[in-house]
């Protein structure tokens, strides 16, 4: 009996370490539609002129307001076990 324990608690550990890594694949992946959004708009020119800013702190901000946060929340009661 404790063996079938240990491997359900080792299933858990391991369920947990392969949520964590879809939620960052999820996270890079709204972000790198979110930086590929940004070139469609100037292929299409439709952006705005604006400051130059250097590609660094562009893709900083792409990151903040690409919404994986709110699209995390969401998907995340999907992908726990109960």
């Amino acid at each position: 009996m404790d063996s079938v324990i240990d491997k359900i608690d080792h299933y858990k550990v391991e369920h947990l370490r392969y949520v964590k890594e879809a939620l960052t694949v999820l996270e890079l992946a709204l972000w790198k539609a979110k930086l590929g959004e940004k070139e469609e708009n100037a292929a299409e020119g439709r952006t705005k002129k604006k400051a130059k800013l250097d590609g660094e702190s562009v893709r900083k901000e792409k990151r903040i307001t690409c919404g994986a946060d709110m699209v995390i929340k969401n998907v995340l009661p999907f992908l726990q076990l109960k």
